[in-house]
């Protein structure tokens, strides 16, 4: 069984045999290096509610969304727990 891991600047999609919060890698798809959040933490960024976003949410790389939102205290994650 794997675990799906998102380029947190194109989206593209990278496969791994563990279950972790992120992973730094460089993408295979755009060529830029950075954190590729676990997909069950991507499909959480949903939730963060439109009126809280900032105006570049939709521009911001998914790492800086994810950071955002719990710094924020608009997403309850718990990055010592089960994912």
């Amino acid at each position: 069984m794997t675990d799906s891991y998102v380029c947190p600047h194109c989206g593209h999609i990278e496969e791994r045999p563990y279950r972790v919060r992120l992973i730094v890698l460089t993408c295979p798809d755009c060529g830029e290096n950075g954190r590729f959040i676990h997909r069950s933490l991507a499909d959480r960024l949903d939730e963060v509610p439109e009126p809280q976003r900032p105006e570049d949410w939709e521009e911001m790389p998914l790492d800086d969304r994810l950071r955002y939102a719990i710094r924020e205290e608009l997403l309850d994650i718990s990055f010592t727990g089960p994912i």
